[in-house]
């Protein structure tokens, strides 16, 4: 390597160039700039293969929906048909107390408080146990793909204060065009014991469902071609869709609570934190439903 500005150690170095013009492949300017590219180079390609590796790991968007619904579905659907084959052999109902009539967008049917809500209750220990099977399949991160991150106080005030505002406009937006709890619904669930209605509403029910939407789903549809806005309002879409037993007023509320949800578990990286918030709105529902209607 020839002397000059950029070969030198120090500026000295012409004096004692004999001792020191070996070192000068690795303690000069140039040497410098040589390895720190080629450390650049190496981090940004480990890192560009992590990143594929992840996403290649992932589900593509119509299989993420599918498997989602899937999930959602089967375990509940699994329970009713070994509860319905044990009821045929001691030919008797079992948990069949209470029956409730009701209208369901204007189909007929009678509903089991008691037995819906324990079948429930039942398979979200099957939905999770599925969730992780499939991730656990992929060699995806649970931590990464459930957003399983704590959440400080900050992230939570302002969560909650952003949830008011919606709230109280939903209040407003009911007030205005005289929009009601349907009837069916209230006596759906004043029929079952306010315990197993409690557990259900405000402990199962977000638990599951943001781990299953905004958990499971969102992390999959994110890195597609919806992006992460796309990949909310598609996942709130799919998530008011399961709640088709409001009318179309109400959906249009849960749909703008999902918007709200999605943003927390984007914004914040957490769905411990969407699941506070979604509990929260439950609990004060419900109290709303046992106790004041």
């Amino acid at each position: 390597m020839k002397l000059n500005t950029l070969s030198a150690i120090s500026p000295i170095d012409g004096r004692y160039r004999y001792k020191v013009k070996e070192l000068s492949d690795f303690f000069s300017e140039e040497a410098l700039f040589k390895y720190r590219i080629k450390v650049e180079i190496k981090i940004y390609f480990c890192k560009f293969n992590d990143v594929t590796s992840s996403v290649e790991n992932y589900y593509n968007p119509f299989g993420a929906i599918l498997l989602t619904l899937i999930i959602f579905i089967l375990p509940t659907a699994i329970l009713y048909a070994v509860l319905g084959v044990a009821e045929s052999l001691l030919d008797r109902g079992i948990f069949s107390q209470n029956p409730v009539n009701i209208n369901i967008n204007g189909l007929e049917t009678t509903l089991y408080p008691i037995k819906d809500n324990l079948l429930y209750l039942l398979s979200i220990p099957l939905q999770i146990w599925l969730m992780i099977l499939f991730l656990n399949r992929r060699s995806i991160s649970l931590t990464e793909s459930l957003g399983l991150y704590k959440f400080n106080r900050k992230a939570f005030i302002s969560s909650f204060v952003l949830w008011l505002i919606v709230s109280t406009l939903s209040y407003l937006y009911g007030y205005l065009f005289d929009i009601e709890i349907p009837e069916d619904f209230i006596k759906l669930t004043k029929a079952a014991p306010p315990l197993l209605i409690g557990v259900v509403f405000i402990v199962g029910a977000p638990i599951v469902e943001e781990l299953l939407f905004r958990g499971f789903l969102f992390s999959h549809l994110k890195n597609s071609a919806l992006g992460v806005y796309g990949s909310i309002i598609l996942t709130t879409i799919l998530w008011t869709f399961i709640h088709f037993q409001y009318d179309l007023s109400l959906l249009i509320v849960l749909f703008f609570l999902g918007l709200l949800l999605g943003y927390i578990r984007h914004k914040y990286n957490s769905i411990y934190l969407a699941i506070v918030i979604h509990a929260i709105h439950n609990l004060l529902a419900t109290i709303n439903i046992l106790f004041f209607i």
